[in-house]
């Protein structure tokens, strides 16, 4: 089984890899299976009975914990990078990673606020332990852009306080909403109660990011930010040799949320297509936070490797597209390394553990038993 584990690129025969995913279905080996069937999707991505016994399986593998979607990524080694991309993006390599389970959206605000014990959006701050005044204050700048790019229905932002219907403000002895001072936010319908569940939460700091996954994993599950390798190969798919989520051709505005900045606005998460492990918003919409710190020349090293290194590096580095670039930008692998953005987000991975009775604080700890090989993962 090395030898599918290591296999890569372009090199095999679809139906080799199709015939041993079919045995290995049957002896119920699903994860060598999953791996199997994503092999010869690779090499033949048009082929439709790969393609429904891949997704069959995918689906089957995958998981719904706290409300959330988890969709699974096989086991295997995959090509990482661009041969024609900026500096950083070079060489391809292949990269080798180990099964695990990625939401298929964006976290959105709601359920950030539920599950983090908060107050519901757009008020979203902690019921208890009120942060100390400075805290207090970058996340009430932070609920302003959140009002403004994370309401289901909003087709345009505008002023923030127009999007805060709640408030009365005094004109003498008058009092108004915000509406009538800075206007009306355009709304696909405007009877609809403001709510925050369909598009991605906004404004995310990596420590918010990481807060989200300590305050999830237990002693069984870990929650934690992709790594820069893991989120690449998510978002292309099971694709090979291919520039976007869904292939190479240029993006339209059937697949992708991209090229709008002037109506200010960020579409839901699942107003596209997913990509072919099911993963929604993997091109266009926002950026999204990744676990490594940016390196220039990073490789995509095993995860393990990657936190043995100390991180003298100062930026976190970020993976996805704001809706506002041109559609050059919108690639499975495009990356900037931003301190705190308006349109950074968070999309969380979960690994399983059924043998480790020491509670993962940190992501060292979950990565190193791995690489050593004393943890089993499974699904339910």
């Amino acid at each position: 089984m090395d030898k599918l584990r290591q296999s890569h690129g372009l090199d095999g025969n679809a139906d080799t890899f199709f015939t041993l995913a079919q045995q290995l279905e049957a002896k119920d080996d699903l994860h060598q299976a999953a791996t199997a069937y994503d092999r010869a999707f690779g090499l033949d991505s048009d082929r439709q009975d790969i393609i429904q016994a891949r997704m069959r399986l995918l689906d089957q593998l995958s998981v719904i914990e706290h409300g959330m979607v988890f969709r699974y990524m096989p086991a295997g080694t995959f090509l990482m990078g661009s041969g024609n991309g900026d500096p950083d993006e070079q060489p391809v390599h292949p990269v080798d990673l180990d099964h695990f389970w990625m939401g298929d959206i964006p976290v959105s605000w709601a359920t950030y606020c539920d599950l983090m014990e908060w107050e519901p959006a757009p008020h979203s701050i902690p019921k208890e332990e009120p942060p100390h005044r400075m805290a207090y204050f970058v996340l009430y700048e932070a609920n302003k852009i959140r009002r403004q790019y994370c309401e289901d229905d909003t087709t345009e932002a505008r002023d923030w306080h127009a999007h805060a219907p709640e408030l009365l403000y005094g004109r003498g002895e008058e009092v108004t909403t915000g509406d009538k001072i800075f206007g009306d936010v355009p709304r696909e319908n405007p009877d609809h109660p403001w709510q925050y569940n369909s598009k991605p939460m906004v404004s995310v700091s990596w420590q918010a990011a990481e807060d989200l996954c300590r305050k999830l994993s237990t002693e069984s599950t870990l929650y934690r930010l992709p790594t820069e390798a893991e989120w690449e190969k998510s978002a292309r798919g099971g694709l090979i040799d291919k520039t976007y989520p869904w292939g190479s051709e240029p993006p339209t505005a059937d697949n992708c949320d991209f090229n709008h900045f002037s109506e200010f606005y960020i579409q839901r998460s699942r107003s596209y297509p997913p990509n072919h492990y099911g993963l929604h918003a993997m091109s266009g919409g926002i950026w999204e936070w990744t676990s490594d710190w940016y390196q220039s020349d990073y490789c995509g090293d095993h995860i393990a490797q990657r936190f043995k290194q100390p991180c003298q590096q100062r930026f976190a580095s970020a993976r996805g597209h704001h809706t506002n670039r041109h559609f050059q930008r919108n690639r499975c692998l495009d990356q900037f390394r931003p301190i705190l953005a308006g349109a950074i987000q968070c999309r969380a991975i979960h690994l399983r553990d059924n043998h480790t009775q020491k509670r993962r604080r940190h992501i060292r700890t979950i990565v190193d038993v791995l690489r050593e090989g004393k943890s089993t993962l499974t699904t339910n």
